[in-house]
């Protein structure tokens, strides 16, 4: 995927304050201007061939508007390259949205999703929607870019019901161009569960 490839990244830390994760503990979010990812991009290409970068930060899309404009400076300056990064589900994110992102060579995103379950989702402060990732995933997929997907099984609060839940998203959203998921598996699970 990346024979002239380079990793990047557009900023540091999160915006989220999830409860299973410790990055907020790490780094307080601190996200790079937009001009200047272009430059680096247009830099890297021209000097060096590169036309796939991977943003290997926490999330790409922690300032929306800063991504946005990332993608507009690469479509001006019709820089021929290909990018992904990780990225949170955001029903700010809308079809326009992506078409922007597919415009500038989004490749792929790969979603923090965690679970299907509204219940788990507020239990982990994901701070999302159920709808939000379906909507996500369906723009995303109309516009060609792909999607890959992390998710959490047996957090501390799930039920049967919301594992039933997930289940349920994940077939809903089989054929919007996910290529991927992949599970994290607790093994600590508390008499609630059963």
């Amino acid at each position: 995927i990346m024979p002239n490839g380079t990793s990047s990244e557009v900023s540091r830390g999160c915006v989220a304050k999830c409860v299973f994760c410790t990055e907020v503990h790490f780094w307080k979010y601190r996200g790079r201007r937009a001009g200047t990812i272009v430059d680096e991009v247009e830099h890297q290409h021209k000097k060096y061939g590169i036309n796939f970068i991977w943003f290997i930060d926490s999330l790409v899309n922690g300032n929306l508007n800063e991504l946005r404009a990332f993608a507009l400076g690469v479509v001006e300056k019709k820089l021929p390259i290909r990018w992904q990064g990780y990225a949170r589900c955001d029903a700010r994110m809308d079809l326009n949205y992506y078409k922007d992102l597919a415009a500038s060579g989004c490749h792929m995103l790969n979603y923090g999703i965690e679970s299907g379950s509204q219940r788990v989702l507020d239990a982990m402060k994901k701070n999302i929607k159920r709808e939000a990732i379906e909507q996500n995933l369906r723009d995303s997929a109309v516009c060609g870019i792909l999607s890959s997907s992390n998710w959490i099984i047996g957090f501390p609060t799930e039920r049967a019901q919301d594992f039933a839940d997930t289940l349920t998203i994940l077939y809903r959203i089989r054929n919007q161009k996910l290529i991927n998921i992949s599970f994290l598996t607790s093994t600590s699970r508390s008499e609630e569960h059963t």
